[in-house]
């Protein structure tokens, strides 16, 4: 589970676009060509030929006065009186960029329109505002906005090539190919080294020469916080790289304490800046920032938002070789402070090696923190390695911060004792914003009732709606519903293309779509203030994922709107689902005795499993099975250490130089010949075994197959993904392992569970039990949720107050008859007790997929009874089934 490589959000910048600023000085355009229309054979045959057209003005007059493309045109001075009304909007243009024009003379010009006062009055009256995060400074701005501006600029520029549609982002709009933000950067700022040199044309120098003021006034002020880390001097340090005159709530206490070298735990709502609170310290530590983050979205969007004055790079999976090296040159020689990676990098010795002497990390930011518990609603078993003990190790670093919007007090006591965080460090801010109001609905219908709702006069008028689904199908089938009944939406999921979902994201931030209908693939990254509707047609998983995705809405201040529809339905496929990525013992220890069960392998040795295979063997998700891995290296003994997943079928064909003469001069390639299998021609090998035999790693095979392929001897494929460990010591009890493993797993399902019943358990008490006072009404229920949700998040445990699995039926007289019939009439496939309930629940697996199940006649019928109800009358079904002899 590669979680930088699984993209689900857009990767187009999260951050609307400007409105058209009467200020901005784009590059102008030349107008688009008109096609020649053929010359008429009229023409041809006429003696008296029309007269040739006279030869263009070498001096034609200027074009009309469209003021949106105002830099770069050549403007001859006019030696008229200038009109001191229409004139002074634009005189500090002209000024800055040193040239002499009168819009005066184009109102005595017949041929080019007049501009109005108003319009005058307007430009002359249009102040800049607060700047947005990808604002480029120009040089047409007056120098005191120049100061506050170019520093909260993006100077950070994003290479990937994701799903083959190129390293830059970009995209075209008729005949227009706009070029990404990089291109602008680079064409006004260039080099930080070319600064003080000369510039030609365009009047520029004046803008290079306050970019240098503004360069000089940021490290005197940065001077003054590392004298002296005062309130004063942090506000200063704000105001100066982002315009901002205060801290918000729990900010400026978090920066001092990051600064002074004190690991820190801080929660904060969604949209409450958690951002700012490493990237000031970024721009004050000597070192390098590295920010750990579980998706690309995520750290595309942040780095997108980093201030230009803080360099900063991503390291991900899908990136190509070449730009992943370039950022590590970058890297090596000090010009990035910020770097992005997620937790799967530090698998990679090669990138946690470049850290010592020369190459310092004065801090690692754990974002999104809460997927280091297993005890979290978004748990992530790469994020595991992710302790103090092994950072300091790798790193060399000694201070930590990790930030959440929303964590338990056993999520808050995981988080802090793996990264050795003191009590003492924990900064948190209250987790509901007071602007959002919430409602909620019994729906036995939740098409008919969102429709509904969706046209009421409470939000009829309201732009920029989110509504969440649970599936990708239902997403789909709602947005279309939505657009056959004239309300204009459209579905967001991770099973769209990139560059469809990038559309519609951009679409959504500049407010040209006002209904996205979207899984939780959509948010993730998503910098949009104005989102004035949050609507659940899905039940969430638990109330941290409620509070996320509900945070996303109102954060401009504003009056929100929040619905959630509740019907028990879903709640029992949801309830189901949950059981999903459960694994009983027969499983586990199926799985540990093909790792351990071989005496040839010695430790040292590299080992694999490949995924897919895997994963249908052992009805395990791949998620799983690298959950269990991780357990076996970070358990409290140590029996693997994972490497870097590769493709592990490597097939070779020889090109240049005849096989049996190239292992003369390359021991490898004898070894190939010696391991590999022939197959229509090209050699076929398994990566790992070839690393064993040359006593090398993965990584140096792979490395030495590339230069031979440089020299043009051969070419090579790779297929087969598989996770990759070596073996450090062989566990004296397996079943013992085998035991402890299965409980683990078990009270992280529990736990899942109970998540959701909490969820449950607040929506329908404010649909059925809440007695309407205290500011409830119908179904407006704001006091009441957040008055449970402030008791879900105070408890020291997360004991339900009220067991919901009570409330399920507990059996079916007619369940153990339809388990024997299921049993016998399938008496070919072989079946464990987890594997029949997951069956009459619903739910498919990778050894039991519902393309092939789902046409079971007992597919999901016993779905509203407790899973382990369930499984535990399977297994007494099953041992009647192998007495009798049929299996």
């Amino acid at each position: 589970m590669e979680s930088d490589s699984d993209s689900d959000a857009s990767h187009v910048s999260s951050t609307p676009p400007r409105a058209q600023n009467p200020n901005a000085n784009p590059k102008p355009r030349s107008p688009k060509p008109k096609p020649k229309k053929p010359k008429s054979r009229k023409h041809k045959l006429d003696p008296n030929p029309p007269p040739r057209p006279p030869s263009p003005d070498p001096n034609p007059p200027f074009p009309s006065p469209n003021f949106s493309i105002l830099n770069g045109l050549t403007v001859k001075r006019i030696q008229t009186q200038p009109n001191p009304i229409t004139s002074s909007s634009f005189s500090s243009i002209f000024k800055s960029r040193g040239l002499d024009f009168d819009p005066s003379h184009f109102e005595k010009d017949s041929n080019f329109p007049s501009t109005s006062s108003k319009n005058d009055e307007k430009i002359h009256n249009n102040k800049p505002k607060k700047a947005q995060p990808n604002f480029i400074a120009s040089s047409s701005l007056p120098p005191e906005e120049l100061k506050r501006y170019k520093c909260s600029s993006e100077g950070n520029f994003v290479r990937l090539n994701i799903n083959g549609y190129g390293r830059r982002y970009s995209f075209k709009k008729g005949n227009r190919k706009f070029s990404s933000k990089f291109k602008r950067f680079r064409r006004r700022f260039v080099k930080r080294s070319e600064v003080g040199e000369e510039k030609d044309g365009d009047g520029d120098d004046e803008f290079w020469m306050e970019s240098r003021k503004l360069d000089s006034e940021v490290e005197k002020v940065l001077e003054e916080v590392r004298r002296e880390v005062s309130d004063n001097n942090l506000k200063g340090l704000l105001k100066v790289v982002y315009g901002y005159d205060s801290f918000r709530e729990g900010q400026i206490e978090a920066i001092k304490k990051v600064i002074n070298g004190e690991s820190t735990m801080l929660v904060l709502p969604t949209g409450a800046g958690k951002s700012l609170c490493y990237q000031l310290p970024a721009l004050i530590l000597p070192g390098v920032t590295l920010v750990v983050s579980p998706l690309v979205a995520l750290m595309i969007d942040q780095l997108r938002r980093l201030p230009s004055v803080i360099p900063g790079a991503l390291l991900s999976s899908s990136q190509t070789t070449e730009e992943a090296s370039e950022t590590l040159h970058r890297l090596h020689e000090g010009n990035i402070k910020v770097l992005f990676v997620s937790p799967e990098r530090f698998l990679n010795p090669e990138f946690t090696s470049m850290f010592g002497d020369s190459l310092s990390v004065s801090l690692v930011v754990i974002d999104e923190a809460h997927c280091i518990s297993e005890w979290s609603h978004n748990f992530r078993p790469s994020f595991l390695r992710l302790r103090a003990s092994l950072l300091r190790l790798k790193l060399n670093v000694q201070c930590f911060l990790a930030m959440t919007a929303t964590a338990t007090n056993r999520t808050l006591h995981d988080i802090m004792h793996a990264l050795e965080i003191p009590e003492s460090n924990l900064i948190q801010a209250c987790k509901i914003r007071e602007n959002l109001q919430h409602f909620v609905t019994l729906s036995g219908n939740r098409l008919k009732d969102l429709l509904l709702l969706m046209k009421s006069s409470t939000v009829v008028n309201l732009r920029s709606i989110i509504i969440y689904c649970k599936f990708q199908a239902e997403a789909d089938m709602v947005s279309k519903y939505l657009c056959d009944n004239n309300i204009h939406a459209k579905g967001y999921h991770s099973g769209m293309l990139a560059k469809t979902r990038s559309r519609i994201q951009e679409l959504f931030c500049s407010n040209k779509l006002r209904v996205v209908v979207a899984t939780v693939a959509f948010g993730m990254g998503l910098d949009k203030s104005d989102v004035e509707a949050v609507i659940h047609y899905s039940l969430p998983e638990s109330l941290e994922e409620y509070i996320q995705k509900t945070g996303r809405a109102g954060r401009d201040g504003r009056l929100s709107y929040c619905h959630l529809f509740v019907d028990t339905d879903t709640y029992y496929k949801l309830r189901s689902l949950s059981y999903s990525d459960g694994v009983d013992e027969y499983a586990i220890n199926k799985l540990l005795s093909h790792i351990f069960s071989n005496d040839d392998e010695l430790p040292g040795t590299i080992c694999s499993l490949i995924k897919e295979s895997a994963s249908q063997k052992f009805d395990m998700k791949e998620e799983v099975i690298l959950t269990i891995l991780t357990q076996l290296e970070l358990g409290d003994v140590q029996y693997i250490h994972l490497v870097p997943q590769v493709n592990v079928t490597c097939s070779v064909y020889f090109h240049k130089t005849p096989p049996a003469l190239l292992s003369d001069k390359e021991p490898l390639v004898a070894v190939i010949l010696r391991k590999s299998e022939i197959k229509n021609g090209h050699y076929v090998f398994n990566l790992p075994t070839l690393a064993n035999d040359t006593a090398a790693t993965t990584t140096g095979v792979l490395r030495h197959l590339q230069d031979l392929k440089s020299l043009g001897e051969i070419t090579y494929d790779l297929k087969d993904p598989a996770f990759c460990f070596v073996l450090v010591k062989k566990p004296d009890d397996v079943f013992f392992l085998t035991t402890k493993l299965a409980k683990w797993l078990s009270e992280v399902e529990s736990c899942k569970v109970q998540k959701l019943d909490e969820m449950f358990n607040v929506a329908s008490f404010a649909v059925k039990e809440c007695k309407r006072i205290d500011g409830c009404s119908e179904t407006m229920h704001t006091p009441c949720i957040r008055r449970n949700i402030s008791d879900y998040f105070s408890r020291d445990d997360n004991a339900s107050c009220n067991n919901l699995s009570s409330r399920l039926p507990k059996s079916s007289r007619f369940m153990r008859a339809d388990i024997k019939v299921f049993l016998q009439s399938n008496s070919h496939a072989k079946f464990t007790p987890r594997a029949v309930a997951r069956i009459m629940h619903g739910i498919p697996s990778p050894a039991f997929p519902s393309t092939v199940w789902s046409k079971c006649h007992f597919w999901g019928r016993y779905m509203e009874i407790d899973f382990p109800i369930v499984m535990e009358a399977a297994a007494v079904e099953l041992m009647d089934f192998v007495k009798k002899g049929n299996t």
